[in-house]
């Protein structure tokens, strides 16, 4: 319900600012595991999507599943056992048709803060980082859940992104701070790398105009003012603008402050970006079913087009289904509430070159 609640007030936050302002498989997965191109990506709210579901990604050509890593959801208490039947079904699904698994590690438990978007840090900060390393034991290189199940191919989480929007005060609280982000970060840093070396830290999403938090390119200087290059491998942005072209300036400009601190090599990922088909208010975000599916394509295509000049790791399409309400954040799925597919999902098969 607070994600919920987050991504309404999220909504009325970016409808206010912009108003005021072919994929392949992939040859390097693990020990031959069939992989589809991690390029085309999208992300899951919950529920997670189940076999029928992960199925028909796999064979859409969709490369990468983005999905919330709650520590509320796998430790129900300070001193309970970890229980990853949650997840264990969304790994194994992905794994099976060759979709990777992107893990935003966000939330604060209820018992450890009164609200999900309080950072963990302080107190909790040593639970974070045991949590954090137990989520790569399980899911990284040679985790336990392979282990427990070699059946699967092993396709491991590889990338492991660190909150969502942390520049934004919807999602840290009290207010976003760099200083504080950092302190999350070295830890959240040493506990997968310490576990995984070759795992892979992305930076939390980015969106570019926060109303009352801190810009993109504000927080990002304030990153690598305070000494945070070395503890990350990739910039991730929320691109969220009027067109698919004012999303990739936004990147440009994200690059752009990378290069002023010498940080050429690092990707950036889009782990968010999106456009409704419906809902309220009437903003550049919603656009209609054919517009949808538009805007899925110049994103995608633009992206590309840029892919090597910008170094875009992916882009995740903001969402996989649509969610309850009637504000447009929950209306930028590629399905609908009951499961029928949009003019968007067959854009995205054949932008991924799959097939439904």
């Amino acid at each position: 319900m607070r994600r919920a609640a987050a991504l309404v007030l999220a909504a009325l936050v970016a409808a206010l600012a912009l108003t005021g302002c072919g994929g392949g498989d992939d040859e390097d997965a693990d020990d031959g595991a069939r992989a589809n191109d991690p390029f085309y990506g999208v992300i899951s709210a919950e529920p997670l999507p189940g076999e029928a579901q992960l199925a028909r990604l796999g064979e859409a050509g969709v490369g990468t599943l983005r999905i919330n890593l709650a520590w509320g959801t796998v430790q129900s208490g300070p001193d309970a056992p970890y229980d990853w039947s949650h997840y264990d079904p969304v790994v194994r699904g992905a794994a099976e048709n060759g979709v990777r698994v992107l893990a935003t590690v966000y939330s604060t438990p209820s018992w450890a803060a009164s609200t999900a978007e309080i950072p963990p840090l302080g107190a909790q900060l040593g639970g974070f980082e045991d949590f954090a390393r137990a989520a790569v034991k399980r899911y990284g290189t040679g985790g336990t859940f392979w282990q427990e199940h070699p059946e699967v191919p092993e396709l491991p989480i590889a990338d492991w992104q660190l909150w969502n929007e942390p520049n934004s005060p919807l999602f840290w609280k009290p207010s976003p701070d760099p200083g504080g982000y950092l302190d999350l970060l070295r830890a959240f840093t040493s506990a997968v790398k310490g576990v995984d070396r070759d795992a892979r830290i992305i930076l939390g999403g980015l969106f570019p105009t926060p109303s009352g938090g801190i810009s993109m390119d504000e927080f990002l200087r304030a990153l690598y003012e305070g000494g945070g290059r070395q503890l990350f491998d990739a910039v991730a942005l929320h691109p969220y603008a009027r067109t698919p072209r004012d999303a990739l300036d936004r990147v440009a400009q994200a690059r752009q402050v990378m290069r002023g601190f010498g940080d050429t090599d690092k990707p950036i990922w889009i782990t968010e970006v999106g456009w409704a088909s419906a809902g309220t208010p009437p903003t550049g975000l919603v656009v209609g079913p054919a517009g949808q599916a538009d805007y899925l394509r110049q994103i995608f295509e633009l992206a590309r087009d840029e892919r090597e000049r910008l170094g875009i790791a992916g882009v995740v399409w903001y969402s996989l289904n649509d969610t309850p309400g009637p504000l447009w954040v929950g209306h930028c799925g590629l399905f609908t509430i009951d499961g029928t597919p949009k003019t968007a999902w067959d854009t995205m098969v054949g932008i991924a070159g799959g097939r439904d």
